[in-house]
């Protein structure tokens, strides 16, 4: 039987402990006021050890440019309290056109603006959003290495990196690569396949599995179901479920942490009650044939 467990664990191989449970600050224009307050307040009470945000609005949010940060920073500064209990993350590494840019001067510069609108000094984790294809690896690994001398991020990772670049970048990086965020879930298994979390196992690296329920295609909502294309997944899903006595969202995030590198699901979920259900995938138990069949119903699917 697998076991998975809600004990706090090192950011990589000896940063600072945290509740592996991440969650995505990604907001919408069209949100009541309220709404960002009563999602952080139902993450905090559910546990959550990881807080994440990114200048770069999601898709079909209707922000701005960072927007998002702005909005945290205010509910920062009139509720302090919800700073603190869990590691703060801030993606960035793109300008306002969604063009990625890895120079040093431009890195430091961003970080700085989204630490300024989040209303704190530092951020424990910084993740580097997407590769710069015009940057050798030398100039972004010396670049991210200044955001942790400078003493604006604790630590640093990337985001959508494939596996090449992130070896390039790991070898000329001074301090450790300490997370990795990917997507990978019982739909999207293609960091299993192409050697990504192989990856982050040999440099030590916190996975950060981004959607683990694929968008909310395997989460518990009829609205956001899975096509006809994924239903043996569903299926294998429900089944479990059913066995176990808890929501399909629970076994579909367990199936993610379960793996050997040890991912932490990096929830997108903006619903007050999602992120309250989310600590149920820690009560799920999994066998290894459980698992294997799901990930043969996901590759058959693919």
């Amino acid at each position: 039987m697998i076991q998975l467990h809600a004990a706090p664990r090192p950011l990589g191989t000896d940063g600072p402990a945290f509740v592996p449970l991440a969650w995505n600050v990604r907001p919408a224009s069209a949100a009541r006021p309220d709404s960002l307050a009563q999602a952080v307040a139902a993450a905090r009470a559910a546990g959550f050890g990881m807080l994440c945000v990114s200048d770069l609005p999601f898709p079909g949010s209707g922000l701005r440019f960072g927007e998002a940060a702005e909005r945290l920073g205010a509910l920062f500064r009139a509720e302090p309290a919800l700073r603190e209990g869990w590691l703060l993350a801030v993606r960035g590494g793109v300008t306002p056109g969604a063009v990625p840019d890895s120079r040093a001067e431009s890195l430091e510069a961003a970080l700085a603006a989204t630490l300024a609108r989040l209303g704190v000094a530092r951020a424990d984790l910084f993740l580097l959003e997407r590769p710069d294809r015009l940057a050798h690896p030398r100039e972004t690994a010396a670049a991210l290495a200044r955001l942790v001398a400078r003493g604006l991020a604790g630590a640093v990772g990337v985001a959508n990196h494939p596996p090449a670049a992130l070896r390039a970048l790991a070898a000329h990086l001074e301090c450790p690569i300490a997370a990795i965020e990917l997507p990978f879930s019982a739909l999207e298994i293609g960091a299993l396949l192409d050697g990504s979390l192989d990856l982050a196992t040999e440099l030590g690296a916190t996975v950060l599995a981004a959607a683990p329920l694929a968008e909310g295609q395997i989460g518990d909502r009829p609205d956001l179901a899975a096509s006809v294309t994924a239903r043996a997944t569903l299926r294998q899903l429900d089944a479990i479920a059913g066995q176990q006595g808890v929501g399909r969202a629970a076994v579909a995030a367990a199936f993610v942490a379960a793996h050997a590198a040890q991912p932490v699901p990096l929830f997108g979920t903006q619903e007050p009650a999602e992120l309250r259900d989310a600590p149920d995938l820690f009560r799920v138990r999994l066998d290894r044939s459980d698992w294997y069949r799901l990930l043969d119903a996901a590759l058959a699917e693919r």
